[in-house]
């Protein structure tokens, strides 16, 4: 059983998907396995994949989105941790080695975060240097409530056992779906969020800013949603700390629908969130909503 699953989904992104390979390939740490996921790709995706048969397992599914992908790959994995790399971002070559040390380090943990380094052009990450792995450690993810600490899907180092436990990623249309995750694996012994080294290139562009939107407040609704019908762990005891993290992600998107003029999301998500907001005494997002509506 390797020690890793990387499981990179990816949609028409051949160029970009070639540039992610190479940066597992180039890794210091090599018990892993990676899984590519082609989520019915109409560009060259599927030659190239062809290719390289040799070198990673291929699965094949007609269009289903990322999670769909996502839970596909890991339900194939054989390692301990499934490792979560987008189509488009970047390992460094120490990536899985700080991962894996931290892992020993903290008595295998179910959740790791890599740090991000955003870039737009690949020669912008030659620069950066390998050093000694500097990591905070939480009993469980919620309990880094206080701490902002954003868990994108990509930036994912999970127990594979505890992902299938809470079934994966959920695969509706929408955005949001790995806060959901990560929400849902809340009470998951062992958090461990890397500050240094940096673990994961991240790239940065544009996509379609309407469809974007869309599914973006889907996925806020089905967060606020899944907290009022107890969906996520902890019970009324961990309640504050999964409300924190929830508005956290909520308020960002309640003000940009504001002041883009998308008033009936902005005030969806601002309404639905009001009393928690008021109890976290978030005054000033629940005063400063109104002056992007003047």
């Amino acid at each position: 059983m390797p020690t890793f699953s990387v499981i990179i989904p990816t949609y028409n992104r051949s160029s970009y998907l070639r540039q992610t390979l190479e940066s597992v390939w180039r890794q210091s740490f090599s018990d892993y396995e990676i899984i590519v996921v082609d989520d019915g790709s109409t560009d060259d995706t599927h030659s190239y994949l062809s290719q390289i048969s040799d070198k990673v397992t291929v699965i094949r599914q007609p269009n289903s989105g990322p999670g769909a992908a996502r839970n596909k790959g890991a339900h194939r994995a054989r390692g301990e941790y499934v490792a979560f790399l987008d189509d488009d971002d970047l390992w460094f070559p120490w990536t899985l080695e700080t991962v894996s040390e931290l892992i020993l380090r903290h008595d295998r943990p179910s959740l790791i975060a890599a740090k991000l380094f955003g870039f737009t052009n690949p020669s912008e990450i030659t620069s950066l240097k390998h050093s000694s792995p500097n990591a905070q450690l939480f009993s469980d993810y919620l309990s880094s409530s206080d701490r902002d600490c954003f868990v994108g899907a990509g930036m994912m180092f999970i127990r594979r056992d505890d992902f299938l436990e809470v079934g994966g990623f959920a695969e509706r249309e929408m955005n949001l779906e790995d806060h959901d995750l990560i929400l849902r694996l809340g009470t998951a012994k062992g958090f461990v969020r890397i500050d240094e080294p940096p673990t994961l290139g991240w790239r940065r562009h544009d996509g379609s800013a309407t469809d974007h939107f869309r599914r973006s407040f889907e996925g806020c609704r089905h967060l606020i949603s899944n907290e009022q019908k107890g969906v996520y762990p902890g019970g009324t005891t961990r309640r504050v700390a999964r409300r924190k993290i929830i508005t956290r992600h909520i308020r960002p998107w309640a003000l940009t629908f504001a002041r883009t003029g998308e008033w009936q999301p902005a005030w969806s998500l601002y309404s639905s969130t009001f009393v928690w907001n008021l109890s976290l005494n978030r005054w000033r997002f629940l005063m400063g909503f109104w002056s992007n509506l003047l």
